[in-house]
C-alpha cells in the first residue's frame, strides 16, 4: 500500500523553478518520462489559474523564461 502511494506522489511532483508576480514556472516529467515545463498564470483580479504545458524536448529554460515574462506583462 505504501509503495503505491509513493509511486503516485512521485508522478505528480512538480519542481518550482521560477516565481514572478503572477506567474510560476514548474518542471516535471510526463507519464512517459519526457521532461515538460508548466507555466501557471494567476489572474490578479479574479484568481483564475491558467496553465501552459510546454515540451522539454522543444523548449529550453531560456525560451520558457521569455514566454513567462510575456505572460507576466499581460497580467500586470
Amino acid at each position: 500500500m505504501l509503495k503505491d502511494i509513493t509511486m503516485y506522489v512521485w508522478w505528480i511532483m512538480r519542481l518550482l523553478v521560477n516565481n514572478f508576480d503572477n506567474v510560476r514556472i514548474f518542471k516535471d516529467r510526463s507519464l512517459f518520462g519526457l521532461p515538460r515545463w508548466i507555466i501557471e498564470c494567476i489572474d490578479p483580479d479574479f484568481g483564475f489559474r491558467n496553465e501552459i504545458v510546454l515540451s522539454g524536448i522543444w523548449y529550453k529554460h531560456e525560451q520558457v523564461l521569455k514566454i513567462a515574462m510575456q505572460k507576466n506583462k499581460e497580467y500586470k
